[in-house]
């Protein structure tokens, strides 16, 4: 009796084991490791010279991120899917993005930047660095606005001075 026992707690236990490994295996990412994640989809779409992320998002409980291009989609998704297997679904992003889009220079973004009024720091311009991210011209606490940018931002902006880049 005690031989037949112990056999089922150790199938149990391995069983036990196995669900745990495969649920770990299928966990979502969440908290720090979704923006993480998202962040570096953000980073790899920017500059590409044929695409461009223009968002990234998933469902509570997806563990699949959809991400919004514009630009060539089979591009998008060779790239996406050598860099980050089986964890993103890449689709077209909105028609405005499109006719915002061109060559690395995201005008939406720019608007929005001009647009940011902070007491310590003014944007005065912007335009593209041959890198496709979007060069910020700002007036006042650069530091302060570096930090907003890169956390609001991330991977999307150079900040500099009215002395130039």
């Amino acid at each position: 009796m005690n031989g037949t026992t112990g056999r089922v707690l150790t199938t149990l236990g391995v069983l036990a084991l196995a669900c745990g490994a495969a649920a770990a295996a299928d966990t979502p990412p969440r908290g720090q490791a979704l923006a993480d994640l998202q962040t570096a989809l953000h980073r790899a779409g920017t500059g590409p010279a044929t695409w461009h992320v223009t968002t990234v998002s998933a469902h509570p409980g997806d563990s699949v991120q959809t991400v919004e291009v514009v630009g060539s989609l089979e591009d998008a998704r060779l790239a996406l899917e050598r860099q980050f297997p089986g964890r993103t679904t890449v689709v077209r992003g909105h028609a405005g993005q499109d006719l915002l889009w061109d060559r690395g220079q995201d005008h939406a973004l720019e608007a929005a930047l001009l647009a940011l009024e902070h007491r310590d720091w003014q944007v005065f311009e912007t335009g593209v660095a041959p890198d496709g991210r979007t060069t910020v011209g700002v007036v006042g606490d650069l530091a302060a606005a570096r930090a907003f940018l890169d956390t609001h931002y991330p991977g999307r902006t150079v900040v500099h001075g009215n002395s130039g880049p």
